[in-house]
């Protein structure tokens, strides 16, 4: 999705939460969360200890440096942001197995 700095976000979800999943972001959980964010109609990025990354690149995604009991901010902004960050969040709760098998964990949303 390309967007310009001018584009205004018509949905805006943010979603504050203490990773969960075991060890460190592993490449496995990177290409989920950059397939997530490259599926849905909205642009999302990840902050972690004061800085932003873009969650539509595993490469960025990766080094990030995200470990269990890290604090992370998902945001998403467009017409699918709250599935979108609802997704992740579950995903970083409790990783890629809990995440394909959970269909009602549902984090909150800030």
């Amino acid at each position: 999705m390309t967007r310009t700095n001018l584009e205004i976000c018509s949905k805006e979800i943010t979603q504050r939460m203490v990773c969960q999943i075991p060890g460190e972001l592993s490449v496995e959980n990177s290409a989920l969360i950059a397939k997530i964010a490259n599926n849905s109609n909205s642009r999302v990025t990840i902050e972690s200890e004061g800085s932003t990354y873009t969650a539509h690149s595993i490469l960025k995604l990766l080094s990030i440096d995200i470990a269990k009991g890290d604090l992370v901010i998902i945001s998403a902004c467009g017409e699918d942001a709250e599935e979108t960050v609802r997704s992740i969040g579950v995903l970083l709760m409790e990783g890629v197995s809990g995440y394909l098998h959970s269909d009602s964990c549902q984090p909150s949303l800030v």
